[in-house]
Formats: structure tokens, sequence, C-alpha cells
């Protein structure tokens, strides 16, 4: 008797109005004994000076807390993705 195929479902992803979604362009990796924790951070330039930007805020967005198993499924998957590149 052949096995059966698993039943597929398909799948929707959704963005919820109050989920967190932006664009990082700095981060932090920190570390406890117990968890990691990401901080993602936003810049915004103050307005420019004869062309320059003379300071520039940076601005946390986001703080992720993770256990160590997870943390190290996710770097996984990141450097797998970035070896696609």
């Amino acid at each position: 008797m052949a096995q059966e195929e698993g039943t597929k479902v398909p799948r929707v992803f959704e963005l919820p109005n109050d989920s967190i979604s932006f664009y990082s362009d700095y981060a932090r990796v920190l570390g406890t004994a117990e968890e990691i924790i990401l901080q993602f951070y936003d810049t915004i330039p103050e307005a420019p000076e004869e062309g320059i930007v003379p300071r520039a805020r940076t601005r946390l967005r986001a703080t992720i807390t993770l256990s160590y198993p997870h943390a190290q499924r996710i770097g996984e998957l990141l450097l797998k993705r970035a070896g696609e590149e």
C-alpha cells in the first residue's frame, strides 16, 4: 500500500494593524544568562544645513527577547539565507 501524502493547507500571511513593521538600519544583540535580546533601531537625520546632515537621531523601534534555542535557529536561518545571496 502506497503511503498517502499529507494534507496541503494554503497559508495566508497577514499583517494586523497593531503589528510591528519597519525598516531597521541599526541593530544590537545582547545576551543574558537566560536569553538573547535583539534591539532594532531606525535612523532619522536632521534637516541638512548647506547639503550636510549635521546630526542623526537613532530611535529604538523594537526589542525582541528570545530563548537560546530559538535564537540559535534564527541565526542558522539567517546564515543560510545570507549564503544564498
